[in-house]
């Protein structure tokens, strides 16, 4: 279990750095080839470590449909933060991108009838409190705010399509098709407005966006094969800790606190969620502890 703990909160330390890395480009280049840049380079990355260690990439047949359908979803949600990064400061577009969970759970209830309990109404309801708080800007409706908010609801029913996927394929199959296959969606989209011009800078970039891309993919698989999920989802939320502080020393960004206390609260939901009926505070610590095994 520590180690499952340790290993996501890892992964939520490194994402910042894709999420930096992407902001810094956005000044020159659109979402679109940003988006198309990092899967492309994650796609590879993957393929490299395949041939290097001798295992090969595979989709089962009977989710080839499925797998084209969820490429497709979280393509879409990562265009849209990407867009939202470009935007807001990064707190903003990270707290709003951590929906997600509420948009799964609420998507679970409706289509796969799980049950809807009372922590999870009230937490989504807190999430949406906090997503009203952030739409509520200093002079004006904000567009990063609802790109981030539209990103977490795509990422939130590309989980929800993840969950009721009839085959699982391993990690390394998973990151080398979704990325490889959301490039080439992704392609004609980044190359209408012209190619970027190629730089150092750029090229520092992709590799930055491509290898941290993949190592917070396994860093994150490795945690969920190592502790359940529940005890893992207070610990997703580190990444908005951690976006606060990269936004502030990075970018020089601070957030207004009617925006600070909506991230908070979408956070706060998403945690609320989690407890079960009938549990008392100590019981909720102890599921939450990193020294539960």
């Amino acid at each position: 279990m520590q180690s499952g703990i340790c290993f996501l909160i890892l992964a939520m330390l490194f994402t910042p750095a894709v999420d930096g890395a992407a902001k810094t480009l956005s000044a020159d280049v659109s979402p679109m080839m940003i988006a198309f840049i990092r899967y492309l380079m994650a796609g590879l990355i993957a393929l490299a470590i395949a041939n290097m260690t001798g295992r090969k990439i595979s989709i089962p047949r009977n989710d080839r449909i499925g797998q084209v359908a969820r490429t497709a979803l979280i393509m879409s949600a990562m265009t849209a933060l990407i867009a939202a990064l470009g935007m807001v400061p990064m707190a903003k577009a990270v707290g709003g991108f951590l929906i997600a969970p509420i948009v799964s759970g609420l998507l679970g209830v409706i289509v796969w009838r799980e049950q809807l309990t009372a922590p999870r109404l009230v937490g989504s309801l807190i999430s949406f409190a906090g997503a009203a708080l952030l739409l509520r800007p200093e002079a004006g409706l904000e567009a990063g705010c609802l790109f981030s908010l539209l990103g977490g609801a795509l990422l939130g029913t590309y989980l929800a399509a993840t969950r009721g996927a009839t085959t699982q394929t391993d990690a390394l199959s998973t990151l080398a098709v979704q990325s490889l296959l959301g490039s080439m969606m992704l392609l004609p989209f980044a190359i209408s407005g012209g190619l970027p011009a190629l730089s150092m800078g750029l090229l520092f970039g992709a590799l930055t966006l491509g290898g941290v891309s993949a190592i917070c993919h396994f860093l994150t698989v490795a945690a969920y094969q190592r502790a359940d999920a529940s005890a893992l989802a207070p610990f997703l939320y580190f990444n908005l800790l951690t976006a606060v502080a990269v936004g502030y020393f990075w970018f020089g960004e601070t957030l207004a606190p009617s925006a600070l206390l909506g991230v908070t609260a979408i956070a706060l939901g998403g945690m609320t969620t989690l407890i079960t009926p009938g549990m008392t505070l100590p019981a909720i610590v102890r599921k939450w502890s990193p020294r539960v095994a």
